[in-house]
């Protein structure tokens, strides 16, 4: 599944929603003011991924499901859910969005 920000968007708005959180709460967690996490919401300033691994932590999902990202029949999921090794190092969860990114990359105009 490609990333889509619309979706993105309205998933942060309905994570935080269904926890009965408010816009100052999340911000609060975030360590930033209550402006710069509605611009997030909206749009207008991008997350970082500290930001979206803190809004996973807060939210219990993970940072592909935060970000739209999970496709349960996706068999790349499942065969990374497993770990997965490089030159002998087991990848990180930031190694593995980077990697699934870069693949989605260069499968999308396919």
């Amino acid at each position: 599944m490609l990333y889509n920000e619309k979706s993105v968007l309205d998933n942060l708005k309905l994570l935080r929603n269904e926890r009965k959180y408010t816009q100052g709460e999340v911000s609060n967690f975030l360590g930033m003011a209550r402006g710069s996490y509605a611009k997030i919401e909206n749009g207008i300033n991008k997350m970082n991924l500290e930001n979206a691994l803190k809004l996973a932590n807060l939210y219990n999902v993970t940072v592909d499901e935060l970000l739209c990202l999970s496709n349960n029949n996706n068999e790349l999921d499942t065969v990374l859910k497993e770990g997965i090794t490089y030159n002998g190092k087991m990848l990180t969860d930031t190694d593995i969005i980077a990697l699934k990114a870069f693949l989605q990359g260069l499968t999308s105009n396919k």
